[in-house]
């Protein structure tokens, strides 16, 4: 009986902390309201302005512009379109080789097949990236 009174006083601290998370702002302790700029600053940080963000949009086009690739925008669309078709390769094998379509059960699951499996939508992305590049003349 004492182990199910303290198993429901500790789901009720549970419930009652993460309802906490949710609470509103005027409801918080002072603790939790501190504001960033009151941090003591790190000696010899250095202050980065990244007010001017990478124009985007692309509306007027029919395909967007490389930066929205990230640290891909630099790298060809030969790169993106190779890794592309061996991911896809590698995955459809995967795929194939871990029988995912039929019924699983603990002794037919190999993970690294299930993993290589993961690269069929990740091929799709980097398809995506070969395209955007190849219209950008890179």
């Amino acid at each position: 009986l004492r182990l199910r009174i303290m198993k429901g006083a500790l789901a009720f601290l549970c419930l009652l902390g993460s309802a906490a998370a949710f609470a509103p702002a005027a409801l918080r302790p002072a603790v939790m309201q501190r504001s960033v700029a009151a941090a003591p600053a790190a000696a010899g940080a250095v202050m980065v302005d990244r007010s001017e963000a990478a124009d985007t949009w692309w509306g007027d086009k029919d395909y967007p512009p490389s930066i929205v690739l990230g640290i891909g925008k630099d790298v060809p669309s030969s790169i993106f379109g190779v890794t592309s078709g061996l991911a896809f390769a590698i995955g459809v094998y995967c795929v194939a080789q871990s029988n995912l379509v039929n019924i699983l059960s603990g002794s037919t699951v190999n993970g690294f097949y299930v993993a290589g499996a993961l690269l069929v939508p990740y091929s799709w992305g980097l398809h995506v990236a070969a395209w955007i590049q190849k219209q950008n003349g890179k």
